[in-house]
């Protein structure tokens, strides 16, 4: 089972779990047994960690990663798990293979 599969569990449902101290923790829907749709994480000082975006339990669609001090460390996009097109990573652009046209414009 999948660490996000262990989070989510087998509802569907829009899911959030939150850190120690009160701040949310992550936020997402859960459809079918699978993570399904926009997905968030958060730092423990409330700043944003990740937003992905999940088709049927695989990253599907945009991504952006940042540090904790609200620095962007990542962005681009996920075909079924897989990067694709550009990406910006740690501030140099890295080229992978073209996405399908769905997830090119980032829908």
């Amino acid at each position: 089972m999948g660490f996000l599969s262990g989070l989510f569990g087998k509802k569907n449902r829009p899911y959030e779990t939150y850190h120690e101290n009160g701040q949310l923790q992550f936020r997402g829907i859960y459809v079918a047994g699978k993570p399904d749709g926009p997905f968030e994480s958060y730092y423990e000082n409330g700043q944003l960690k990740a937003k992905s975006t999940y088709m049927a339990g695989e990253l599907g669609g945009p991504y952006e990663l940042y540090q904790e001090n609200g620095q962007l460390r990542l962005r681009g996009t996920y075909d079924m798990g897989v990067k694709c097109g550009e990406w910006i990573e740690d501030g140099e652009i890295v080229t992978y293979d073209p996405c399908p046209p769905d997830l090119a414009d980032g829908n």
